[in-house]
Protein backbone atom coordinates (compact mmCIF):
# COMPACT_ATOMS: atom_id res chain seq x y z
CA UNK A 1 0.00 0.00 0.00
CA UNK A 2 1.58 3.33 -0.89
CA UNK A 3 2.31 5.75 2.31
CA UNK A 4 1.29 9.45 0.59
CA UNK A 5 -2.20 8.48 -0.66
CA UNK A 6 -4.21 6.60 1.67
CA UNK A 7 -6.57 9.34 2.39
CA UNK A 8 -9.25 7.32 0.45
CA UNK A 9 -9.10 4.23 2.55
CA UNK A 10 -9.73 6.12 6.20
CA UNK A 11 -10.83 6.10 8.57
CA UNK A 12 -9.65 2.60 9.36
CA UNK A 13 -11.21 0.72 11.74
CA UNK A 14 -9.62 0.34 15.36
CA UNK A 15 -7.06 -1.81 15.79
CA UNK A 16 -8.87 -2.64 19.08
CA UNK A 17 -12.42 -2.61 18.94
CA UNK A 18 -13.37 -3.47 22.72
CA UNK A 19 -12.91 0.41 23.57
CA UNK A 20 -12.94 -1.01 27.39
CA UNK A 21 -10.04 -2.48 26.87
CA UNK A 22 -8.09 0.57 25.80
CA UNK A 23 -5.21 1.21 28.21
CA UNK A 24 -6.64 4.93 28.82
CA UNK A 25 -9.64 3.40 30.58
CA UNK A 26 -8.05 0.73 32.34
CA UNK A 27 -5.86 4.13 33.35
CA UNK A 28 -9.21 5.60 34.63
CA UNK A 29 -10.64 2.70 35.67
CA UNK A 30 -7.85 1.57 38.06
CA UNK A 31 -6.89 5.69 38.48
CA UNK A 32 -5.74 4.76 42.34
CA UNK A 33 -3.90 1.66 41.86
CA UNK A 34 -2.35 4.07 39.14
CA UNK A 35 -1.47 7.10 41.65
CA UNK A 36 -0.47 4.93 44.53
CA UNK A 37 2.48 3.56 41.77
CA UNK A 38 3.43 6.98 40.63
CA UNK A 39 4.00 8.22 44.33
CA UNK A 40 5.54 5.26 45.26
CA UNK A 41 7.67 5.62 42.29
CA UNK A 42 8.80 8.99 43.17
CA UNK A 43 9.20 8.18 46.83
CA UNK A 44 11.81 5.17 45.75
CA UNK A 45 13.50 8.04 44.20
CA UNK A 46 13.61 11.02 46.31
CA UNK A 47 15.07 8.52 49.26
CA UNK A 48 17.95 7.93 46.80
CA UNK A 49 18.43 11.37 45.93
CA UNK A 50 17.54 13.27 49.06
CA UNK A 51 19.47 10.60 51.83
CA UNK A 52 19.02 13.07 55.04
CA UNK A 53 16.24 14.21 57.00
CA UNK A 54 18.13 17.82 56.07
CA UNK A 55 18.14 17.97 52.70
CA UNK A 56 15.05 16.25 52.28
CA UNK A 57 12.91 19.09 54.86
CA UNK A 58 15.21 21.77 52.73
CA UNK A 59 13.43 20.68 49.52
CA UNK A 60 9.96 20.99 51.30
CA UNK A 61 10.62 24.12 51.89
CA UNK A 62 11.89 25.17 48.66
CA UNK A 63 8.47 23.79 47.52
CA UNK A 64 6.63 25.57 49.80
CA UNK A 65 8.48 28.60 48.91
CA UNK A 66 7.63 28.13 45.39
CA UNK A 67 4.01 27.74 45.87
CA UNK A 68 3.37 30.52 48.54
CA UNK A 69 4.84 32.57 45.41
CA UNK A 70 2.52 31.31 43.20
CA UNK A 71 -0.66 31.59 45.12
CA UNK A 72 0.22 35.89 45.95
CA UNK A 73 1.32 36.32 42.46
CA UNK A 74 -0.16 34.32 39.45
CA UNK A 75 -3.72 32.39 40.85
CA UNK A 76 -5.93 30.97 37.92
CA UNK A 77 -9.17 30.06 37.64
CA UNK A 78 -8.57 26.23 37.15
CA UNK A 79 -6.56 26.38 40.88
CA UNK A 80 -8.23 23.84 43.43
CA UNK A 81 -10.22 26.20 45.74
CA UNK A 82 -8.64 24.71 49.14
CA UNK A 83 -4.89 25.77 47.49
CA UNK A 84 -4.76 28.28 50.45
CA UNK A 85 -5.41 26.42 52.60
CA UNK A 86 -3.74 23.06 51.88
CA UNK A 87 -0.32 25.02 51.17
CA UNK A 88 -0.84 27.01 54.80
CA UNK A 89 -1.20 23.21 56.27
CA UNK A 90 2.17 22.00 55.03
CA UNK A 91 3.61 25.40 56.51
CA UNK A 92 2.16 24.51 59.66
CA UNK A 93 3.90 20.78 59.51
CA UNK A 94 7.12 21.51 58.46
CA UNK A 95 7.15 24.76 61.64
CA UNK A 96 5.74 21.67 63.89
CA UNK A 97 9.01 19.12 62.85
CA UNK A 98 11.65 22.08 63.64
CA UNK A 99 10.47 22.34 66.86
CA UNK A 100 11.98 19.15 68.04
CA UNK A 101 15.48 20.13 68.71
CA UNK A 102 16.81 17.01 67.10
CA UNK A 103 14.72 16.87 64.43
CA UNK A 104 17.76 16.15 62.22
CA UNK A 105 18.30 12.73 63.49
CA UNK A 106 14.29 12.09 64.56
CA UNK A 107 12.02 13.22 62.40
CA UNK A 108 12.10 10.97 59.27
CA UNK A 109 8.36 9.77 59.57
CA UNK A 110 6.85 13.51 59.93
CA UNK A 111 9.56 14.49 57.17
CA UNK A 112 7.92 11.75 54.54
CA UNK A 113 4.73 12.13 56.01
CA UNK A 114 4.44 15.79 54.48
CA UNK A 115 5.99 14.52 51.27
CA UNK A 116 3.29 11.85 50.95
CA UNK A 117 1.03 14.54 51.39
CA UNK A 118 2.57 17.04 48.95
CA UNK A 119 2.74 14.15 46.24
CA UNK A 120 -0.60 12.98 46.16
CA UNK A 121 -1.82 16.42 46.21
CA UNK A 122 -0.03 16.63 43.07
CA UNK A 123 -0.92 13.21 41.86
CA UNK A 124 -4.42 14.48 41.83
CA UNK A 125 -3.93 17.53 40.70
CA UNK A 126 -2.31 16.08 37.26
CA UNK A 127 -4.37 12.83 36.46
CA UNK A 128 -6.49 12.64 34.09
CA UNK A 129 -9.61 10.81 32.87
CA UNK A 130 -11.17 8.82 30.06
CA UNK A 131 -14.73 8.51 29.81
CA UNK A 132 -16.07 6.01 27.47
CA UNK A 133 -19.46 7.52 26.91
CA UNK A 134 -18.16 10.93 26.09
CA UNK A 135 -15.75 9.57 23.89
CA UNK A 136 -18.90 8.17 22.00
CA UNK A 137 -21.09 11.31 22.16
CA UNK A 138 -18.05 13.43 20.45
CA UNK A 139 -18.13 10.93 17.50
CA UNK A 140 -21.89 11.31 17.52
CA UNK A 141 -21.67 14.77 17.11
CA UNK A 142 -19.06 15.04 14.94
CA UNK A 143 -20.91 14.99 11.87
CA UNK A 144 -22.99 17.96 12.27
CA UNK A 145 -19.90 20.07 13.68
CA UNK A 146 -17.98 19.46 10.55
CA UNK A 147 -20.96 19.79 8.21
CA UNK A 148 -21.09 23.61 9.61
CA UNK A 149 -17.64 23.87 8.85
CA UNK A 150 -18.03 22.29 5.76
CA UNK A 151 -20.97 24.52 4.98
CA UNK A 152 -23.06 21.43 4.31
CA UNK A 153 -25.85 19.57 5.16
CA UNK A 154 -25.87 16.32 7.51
CA UNK A 155 -28.64 13.56 5.59
CA UNK A 156 -30.07 11.04 7.62
CA UNK A 157 -28.46 8.58 6.57
CA UNK A 158 -25.42 9.96 7.32
CA UNK A 159 -24.99 8.79 11.23
CA UNK A 160 -21.69 9.02 11.68
CA UNK A 161 -18.76 11.68 11.06
CA UNK A 162 -17.18 9.42 8.99
CA UNK A 163 -20.12 9.70 6.23
CA UNK A 164 -18.22 12.78 5.73
CA UNK A 165 -14.98 11.37 5.00
CA UNK A 166 -14.19 12.54 1.61
CA UNK A 167 -14.80 16.39 2.09
CA UNK A 168 -12.95 16.11 5.34
CA UNK A 169 -9.83 14.19 4.29
CA UNK A 170 -9.59 16.52 1.41
CA UNK A 171 -8.53 19.38 3.78
CA UNK A 172 -7.16 17.08 6.65
CA UNK A 173 -4.17 15.07 5.13
CA UNK A 174 -2.48 12.00 6.51
CA UNK A 175 0.70 10.50 5.61
CA UNK A 176 2.76 7.80 7.14
CA UNK A 177 3.23 3.74 7.31
CA UNK A 178 -0.59 3.54 8.86
CA UNK A 179 -0.04 -0.42 8.45
CA UNK A 180 3.00 -0.36 10.51
CA UNK A 181 2.23 2.04 13.02
CA UNK A 182 -1.18 0.13 13.77
CA UNK A 183 0.64 -3.64 14.06
CA UNK A 184 3.26 -2.19 16.02
CA UNK A 185 0.17 -0.98 18.57
CA UNK A 186 -0.54 -4.63 19.14
CA UNK A 187 2.31 -5.84 20.47
CA UNK A 188 3.99 -2.93 22.21
CA UNK A 189 3.40 0.62 23.96
CA UNK A 190 2.96 3.45 21.09
CA UNK A 191 4.79 6.82 22.21
CA UNK A 192 3.44 9.95 19.90
CA UNK A 193 5.97 12.82 19.76
CA UNK A 194 4.50 15.60 17.18
CA UNK A 195 6.08 19.11 16.97
CA UNK A 196 3.92 21.80 18.21
CA UNK A 197 3.19 25.42 17.27
CA UNK A 198 -0.67 25.41 18.42
CA UNK A 199 -3.24 25.05 21.11
CA UNK A 200 -5.39 23.17 18.20
CA UNK A 201 -2.25 20.71 17.66
CA UNK A 202 -3.78 18.33 20.61
CA UNK A 203 -7.32 17.66 19.18
CA UNK A 204 -5.70 18.08 15.40
CA UNK A 205 -3.23 14.95 16.38
CA UNK A 206 -6.06 12.84 17.81
CA UNK A 207 -8.44 12.97 15.46
CA UNK A 208 -5.00 11.87 13.15
CA UNK A 209 -4.84 8.69 15.54
CA UNK A 210 -8.36 8.07 15.61
CA UNK A 211 -8.73 8.00 11.71
CA UNK A 212 -5.99 5.36 11.14
CA UNK A 213 -7.37 3.09 13.94
CA UNK A 214 -5.58 3.80 16.90
CA UNK A 215 -6.67 3.68 20.38
CA UNK A 216 -7.08 7.32 22.51
CA UNK A 217 -3.87 8.51 23.91
CA UNK A 218 -2.85 10.31 27.09
CA UNK A 219 -1.50 13.45 26.80
CA UNK A 220 -0.43 16.38 28.87
CA UNK A 221 -2.16 19.80 28.84
CA UNK A 222 -1.69 23.12 30.24
CA UNK A 223 -3.60 23.93 33.49
CA UNK A 224 -4.76 26.98 32.06
CA UNK A 225 -6.48 25.08 29.48
CA UNK A 226 -9.04 23.49 31.88
CA UNK A 227 -10.23 27.27 33.22
CA UNK A 228 -12.39 27.37 30.15
CA UNK A 229 -15.80 25.53 29.39
CA UNK A 230 -16.13 23.30 27.13
CA UNK A 231 -12.63 22.56 26.48
CA UNK A 232 -12.12 21.92 29.90
CA UNK A 233 -14.58 19.34 30.15
CA UNK A 234 -13.81 17.78 26.87
CA UNK A 235 -9.98 17.40 27.85
CA UNK A 236 -11.17 16.05 31.42
CA UNK A 237 -12.96 13.50 30.01
CA UNK A 238 -10.81 12.06 27.17
CA UNK A 239 -7.45 11.45 28.42
CA UNK A 240 -5.95 14.63 28.99
CA UNK A 241 -3.69 15.10 32.33
CA UNK A 242 -3.00 19.00 33.59
CA UNK A 243 0.20 20.77 33.50
CA UNK A 244 0.78 23.24 35.39
CA UNK A 245 4.04 25.01 33.94
CA UNK A 246 4.05 27.76 36.84
CA UNK A 247 5.05 24.75 39.29
CA UNK A 248 9.04 24.32 38.76
CA UNK A 249 9.80 22.50 42.16
CA UNK A 250 12.06 19.40 42.00
CA UNK A 251 9.23 17.74 43.57
CA UNK A 252 6.39 18.57 41.26
CA UNK A 253 8.44 17.95 38.03
CA UNK A 254 9.96 14.56 39.56
CA UNK A 255 6.26 13.36 40.03
CA UNK A 256 5.09 14.86 36.49
CA UNK A 257 7.68 12.64 34.81
CA UNK A 258 7.00 9.39 36.60
CA UNK A 259 3.37 9.73 36.17
CA UNK A 260 4.30 9.45 31.92
CA UNK A 261 6.75 6.97 32.76
CA UNK A 262 4.08 4.81 34.77
CA UNK A 263 1.44 5.77 31.99
CA UNK A 264 3.64 3.93 29.38
CA UNK A 265 4.52 0.79 31.71
CA UNK A 266 0.77 0.50 32.07
CA UNK A 267 0.74 -0.14 28.22
CA UNK A 268 -1.13 2.94 27.74
CA UNK A 269 -0.76 4.81 24.32
CA UNK A 270 0.90 8.24 24.97
CA UNK A 271 1.71 11.87 23.10
CA UNK A 272 3.65 14.54 24.41
CA UNK A 273 5.56 17.41 22.76
CA UNK A 274 9.36 16.88 22.98
CA UNK A 275 9.88 20.50 22.23
CA UNK A 276 8.62 21.44 25.63
CA UNK A 277 5.49 24.06 24.44
CA UNK A 278 4.89 25.80 21.48
CA UNK A 279 7.35 26.93 19.23
CA UNK A 280 7.43 30.90 19.93
CA UNK A 281 9.46 31.44 16.38
CA UNK A 282 7.67 29.21 14.12
CA UNK A 283 10.40 26.90 13.03
CA UNK A 284 10.54 23.37 13.38
CA UNK A 285 12.10 22.15 16.66
CA UNK A 286 15.86 21.83 16.92
CA UNK A 287 15.87 21.50 20.56
CA UNK A 288 14.08 19.27 22.68
CA UNK A 289 13.40 19.19 26.54
CA UNK A 290 14.70 15.83 27.64
CA UNK A 291 13.09 15.20 31.17
CA UNK A 292 10.07 13.92 29.50
CA UNK A 293 11.67 12.10 26.58
CA UNK A 294 13.89 10.28 29.16
CA UNK A 295 10.98 9.06 30.31
CA UNK A 296 10.50 6.48 27.32
CA UNK A 297 13.92 5.39 27.85
CA UNK A 298 13.32 4.19 31.55
CA UNK A 299 9.80 2.74 31.01
CA UNK A 300 11.71 0.88 28.28
CA UNK A 301 14.53 -0.73 31.02
CA UNK A 302 11.75 -1.51 33.53
CA UNK A 303 9.42 -3.13 30.82
CA UNK A 304 12.84 -5.76 29.98
CA UNK A 305 12.96 -6.28 34.23
CA UNK A 306 9.10 -7.03 34.04
CA UNK A 307 6.74 -7.76 31.06
CA UNK A 308 9.40 -7.60 27.84
CA UNK A 309 7.05 -5.56 26.17
CA UNK A 310 8.63 -2.71 23.27
CA UNK A 311 7.93 0.82 23.20
CA UNK A 312 7.87 2.34 20.23
CA UNK A 313 8.55 6.02 19.35
CA UNK A 314 6.56 7.86 16.69
CA UNK A 315 7.34 11.37 15.67
CA UNK A 316 4.59 13.18 13.63
CA UNK A 317 4.77 17.02 12.16
CA UNK A 318 1.46 19.17 12.22
CA UNK A 319 1.96 21.39 8.79
CA UNK A 320 -0.96 24.60 8.69
CA UNK A 321 -1.31 27.66 6.08
CA UNK A 322 -2.35 30.09 8.87
CA UNK A 323 -2.20 29.92 12.99
CA UNK A 324 -4.54 31.92 15.40
CA UNK A 325 -1.96 31.96 17.65
CA UNK A 326 1.07 33.30 15.03
CA UNK A 327 1.03 36.92 16.89
CA UNK A 328 1.22 36.24 20.24
CA UNK A 329 3.81 33.79 19.46
CA UNK A 330 5.88 35.62 17.37
CA UNK A 331 5.70 38.33 19.94
CA UNK A 332 6.96 36.21 22.87
CA UNK A 333 9.87 35.23 20.00
CA UNK A 334 11.11 38.83 19.59
CA UNK A 335 10.64 39.94 23.28
CA UNK A 336 13.04 37.14 24.39
CA UNK A 337 15.12 37.52 21.55
CA UNK A 338 15.72 41.04 21.20
CA UNK A 339 14.72 42.56 24.94
CA UNK A 340 14.42 46.02 24.99
CA UNK A 341 15.29 46.16 21.46
CA UNK A 342 11.58 45.08 20.74
CA UNK A 343 8.50 46.70 21.74
CA UNK A 344 5.83 43.82 21.29
CA UNK A 345 1.93 44.54 20.90
CA UNK A 346 -0.72 42.97 22.78
CA UNK A 347 -0.52 39.14 23.13
CA UNK A 348 -3.48 37.25 21.82
CA UNK A 349 -4.43 34.45 23.87
CA UNK A 350 -6.07 31.53 22.67
CA UNK A 351 -9.94 30.88 23.40
CA UNK A 352 -12.45 28.09 22.52
CA UNK A 353 -13.74 30.77 20.31
CA UNK A 354 -11.02 31.37 18.40
CA UNK A 355 -9.71 27.46 18.10
CA UNK A 356 -13.41 27.06 16.25
CA UNK A 357 -13.08 29.69 14.48
CA UNK A 358 -9.92 28.37 13.25
CA UNK A 359 -11.26 24.98 12.16
CA UNK A 360 -14.74 27.07 10.41
CA UNK A 361 -11.59 29.04 8.23
CA UNK A 362 -9.43 25.82 7.58
CA UNK A 363 -12.78 23.93 6.33
CA UNK A 364 -14.39 26.44 4.48
CA UNK A 365 -11.36 27.67 2.34
CA UNK A 366 -9.14 25.90 -0.33
CA UNK A 367 -6.57 25.27 2.24
CA UNK A 368 -5.34 22.02 3.62
CA UNK A 369 -4.20 20.92 6.84
CA UNK A 370 -1.15 17.82 7.17
CA UNK A 371 -0.08 15.51 10.11
CA UNK A 372 2.34 12.77 8.31
CA UNK A 373 3.61 10.35 10.80
CA UNK A 374 7.13 9.63 10.77
CA UNK A 375 8.67 6.41 10.40
CA UNK A 376 8.63 4.50 13.80
CA UNK A 377 11.56 3.99 16.16
CA UNK A 378 12.93 1.78 19.17
CA UNK A 379 13.48 3.84 22.40
CA UNK A 380 17.10 4.27 21.18
CA UNK A 381 16.22 5.86 17.63
CA UNK A 382 16.35 2.23 15.12
CA UNK A 383 13.98 2.27 12.97
CA UNK A 384 11.94 -1.26 13.67
CA UNK A 385 9.83 -3.57 11.57
CA UNK A 386 6.31 -5.18 11.80
CA UNK A 387 7.48 -7.77 14.38
CA UNK A 388 8.86 -4.85 16.28
CA UNK A 389 12.23 -5.62 15.83
CA UNK A 390 15.04 -2.96 16.04
CA UNK A 391 16.63 -2.30 12.90
CA UNK A 392 20.97 -1.50 12.91
CA UNK A 393 21.67 0.90 9.81
CA UNK A 394 23.63 -1.66 8.06
CA UNK A 395 19.83 -3.46 7.75
CA UNK A 396 20.77 -6.28 10.70
CA UNK A 397 18.09 -7.07 13.06
CA UNK A 398 19.33 -7.09 16.72
CA UNK A 399 17.65 -6.63 20.10
CA UNK A 400 18.41 -3.11 22.09
CA UNK A 401 17.68 -5.48 25.49
CA UNK A 402 21.61 -5.68 25.77
CA UNK A 403 22.44 -1.98 25.48
CA UNK A 404 20.56 -2.13 29.16
CA UNK A 405 22.17 -4.76 30.58
CA UNK A 406 25.67 -5.72 32.41
CA UNK A 407 26.99 -8.68 32.72
CA UNK A 408 23.40 -10.19 31.17
CA UNK A 409 21.69 -8.33 34.06
CA UNK A 410 19.41 -4.71 33.33
CA UNK A 411 21.43 -2.29 35.59
CA UNK A 412 19.94 0.89 35.91
CA UNK A 413 22.65 3.88 34.99
CA UNK A 414 21.40 7.40 34.78
CA UNK A 415 24.20 8.92 33.09
CA UNK A 416 24.19 6.07 30.32
CA UNK A 417 20.06 6.35 29.79
CA UNK A 418 20.28 9.95 29.52
CA UNK A 419 22.78 9.31 26.68
CA UNK A 420 20.24 7.00 25.18
CA UNK A 421 17.47 9.95 25.47
CA UNK A 422 19.79 12.28 23.87
CA UNK A 423 20.27 9.87 20.64
CA UNK A 424 16.50 9.80 20.75
CA UNK A 425 16.04 13.20 20.60
CA UNK A 426 18.03 13.82 17.81
CA UNK A 427 16.89 11.00 15.85
CA UNK A 428 13.30 12.76 16.34
CA UNK A 429 14.76 16.25 15.34
CA UNK A 430 16.19 14.09 12.26
CA UNK A 431 12.25 12.97 11.86
CA UNK A 432 11.11 16.29 11.66
CA UNK A 433 12.82 17.66 9.29
CA UNK A 434 12.30 14.57 6.86
CA UNK A 435 8.72 14.60 7.38
CA UNK A 436 8.10 18.56 7.49
CA UNK A 437 5.56 19.00 4.34
CA UNK A 438 6.32 22.20 2.23
CA UNK A 439 2.89 24.87 2.02
CA UNK A 440 2.85 27.49 -0.25
CA UNK A 441 2.66 29.86 2.26
CA UNK A 442 5.98 28.43 3.46
CA UNK A 443 7.74 29.08 0.41
CA UNK A 444 6.28 32.46 -0.28
CA UNK A 445 6.99 33.69 3.00
CA UNK A 446 10.40 32.10 3.03
CA UNK A 447 11.19 33.87 -0.15
CA UNK A 448 9.28 36.84 0.83
CA UNK A 449 11.24 37.60 4.17
CA UNK A 450 14.86 36.29 2.69
CA UNK A 451 14.65 39.25 -0.35
CA UNK A 452 13.36 42.00 1.86
CA UNK A 453 16.25 41.15 3.95
CA UNK A 454 18.46 41.36 1.37
CA UNK A 455 17.35 44.24 0.40
CA UNK A 456 17.81 45.99 3.15
CA UNK A 457 21.01 43.74 4.93
CA UNK A 458 22.39 46.75 6.61
CA UNK A 459 19.46 46.44 9.23
CA UNK A 460 19.52 43.83 11.96
CA UNK A 461 16.45 42.55 12.46
CA UNK A 462 14.52 44.85 14.85
CA UNK A 463 14.73 47.31 12.26
CA UNK A 464 13.72 45.51 9.73
CA UNK A 465 10.74 45.02 11.29
CA UNK A 466 10.37 48.46 11.62
CA UNK A 467 10.35 49.29 7.96
CA UNK A 468 7.66 51.66 6.16
CA UNK A 469 5.47 50.03 3.78
CA UNK A 470 7.07 51.53 0.99
CA UNK A 471 10.33 50.18 1.89
CA UNK A 472 8.82 46.53 1.80
CA UNK A 473 7.90 46.39 -1.45
CA UNK A 474 9.91 43.18 -3.71
CA UNK A 475 9.67 43.88 -7.49
CA UNK A 476 7.61 40.52 -8.31
CA UNK A 477 10.12 39.35 -11.46
CA UNK A 478 12.86 39.22 -8.90
CA UNK A 479 10.33 37.18 -6.74
CA UNK A 480 9.31 35.14 -8.92
CA UNK A 481 12.72 33.89 -10.32
CA UNK A 482 13.88 33.49 -6.63
CA UNK A 483 10.67 31.38 -5.81
CA UNK A 484 11.98 29.01 -9.20
CA UNK A 485 14.92 28.23 -7.03
CA UNK A 486 14.17 27.94 -3.93
CA UNK A 487 11.68 25.29 -5.27
CA UNK A 488 13.87 23.49 -7.34
CA UNK A 489 16.12 23.19 -4.49
CA UNK A 490 13.19 21.86 -2.52
CA UNK A 491 11.99 19.43 -5.09
CA UNK A 492 15.84 18.14 -4.86
CA UNK A 493 15.11 17.76 -1.07
CA UNK A 494 12.23 16.13 -1.27
CA UNK A 495 13.53 13.46 -3.81
CA UNK A 496 16.70 12.80 -1.25
CA UNK A 497 13.65 12.06 1.36
CA UNK A 498 15.06 15.05 3.48
CA UNK A 499 11.59 16.99 3.07
CA UNK A 500 8.07 16.54 2.32
CA UNK A 501 5.60 18.85 -0.22
CA UNK A 502 2.15 19.33 -0.53
CA UNK A 503 0.64 18.58 -4.38
CA UNK A 504 0.40 22.52 -4.81
CA UNK A 505 4.26 22.60 -4.46
CA UNK A 506 4.48 20.73 -7.97
CA UNK A 507 2.07 23.03 -10.27
CA UNK A 508 3.30 26.24 -11.56
CA UNK A 509 5.03 29.31 -9.84
CA UNK A 510 1.97 31.85 -10.16
CA UNK A 511 0.20 29.03 -8.60
CA UNK A 512 1.95 28.41 -5.77
CA UNK A 513 2.15 32.72 -5.08
CA UNK A 514 -1.86 33.29 -5.38
CA UNK A 515 -2.47 29.83 -3.22
CA UNK A 516 -0.41 31.16 -0.68
CA UNK A 517 -1.55 35.12 -0.81
CA UNK A 518 -5.08 33.30 -0.17
CA UNK A 519 -4.51 31.16 2.71
CA UNK A 520 -1.64 32.83 4.65
CA UNK A 521 -3.78 35.66 5.82
CA UNK A 522 -7.19 34.22 6.74
CA UNK A 523 -7.08 34.93 10.14
CA UNK A 524 -5.02 38.27 10.77
CA UNK A 525 -6.73 41.64 10.24
CA UNK A 526 -3.50 42.66 8.03
CA UNK A 527 -2.02 40.91 4.64
CA UNK A 528 1.02 39.03 5.75
CA UNK A 529 1.44 39.42 1.60
CA UNK A 530 -0.76 40.72 -1.39
CA UNK A 531 0.17 42.10 -4.46
CA UNK A 532 0.26 46.28 -4.46
CA UNK A 533 -1.54 48.34 -7.40
CA UNK A 534 2.09 48.42 -9.55
CA UNK A 535 1.98 44.17 -9.38
CA UNK A 536 4.78 44.02 -6.99
CA UNK A 537 4.79 41.77 -3.23
CA UNK A 538 4.71 43.44 0.06
CA UNK A 539 3.50 42.97 3.43
CA UNK A 540 1.51 44.56 6.53
CA UNK A 541 3.15 42.31 8.96
CA UNK A 542 6.83 41.38 9.09
CA UNK A 543 6.27 39.94 12.16
CA UNK A 544 4.46 37.12 10.97
CA UNK A 545 6.14 36.99 7.69
CA UNK A 546 8.97 35.90 9.96
CA UNK A 547 6.92 33.57 11.55
CA UNK A 548 5.98 31.38 8.21
CA UNK A 549 9.20 31.82 6.96
CA UNK A 550 10.53 30.38 9.66
CA UNK A 551 9.18 26.79 9.11
CA UNK A 552 11.64 26.36 6.31
CA UNK A 553 14.54 27.53 8.16
CA UNK A 554 17.49 24.31 8.64
CA UNK A 555 17.44 23.30 5.02
CA UNK A 556 20.14 25.57 3.71
CA UNK A 557 17.73 27.13 1.17
CA UNK A 558 18.96 30.51 1.66
CA UNK A 559 22.18 29.74 -0.73
CA UNK A 560 20.08 29.60 -3.64
CA UNK A 561 18.48 33.11 -3.74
Amino acid sequence: MELENKNALLPLPYVEQDIYKWGLYQLSLHKDEFLNEVVESVIDKIKGQYPTNKVLYEELASALYQERIRLSTSRWKSDPKDDKDFWNNIKGALIKIKKNKNWEQEEEKNIHSVLKKILYRYAYEIVGNFNPSVFASVQKVLPYIFSFFLKSKVSNSQKSFWSLKKPFFDKFQITGDFDLIRELSKIGSVIVVPTHCSNVDSPIIGWALNAIGLEAVTYGAGVNLFGTQPLSYLMGNLGAYKIDRRKKNKIYLEILKNYSQTAIQRNTPSLFYPGGTRSRSGSIENKLKLGLLSTAVEAQQNNFLNNGKKIFVIPAVLNYHFNIEATSLINQHLKELGKEKYVSENFEYSTTYKMLRTFKQLMSSNSELIVSFGKPMDVIGHRVNHLGESISPNGSIFDIKGYFEIENKIVFDEQRNFEYTKILGDKIITSYYQNNTVLSSNIVSFVMFELTQRKHKNLNLFELLLLPKEDRTIDYSIFIESLKKVKAQILALHQQEKIKISEKIEESIESILQHAIDNISLLNSKKIIYLDSDGNLNSEDLRLLLFYHNRLKGYGLEKYL
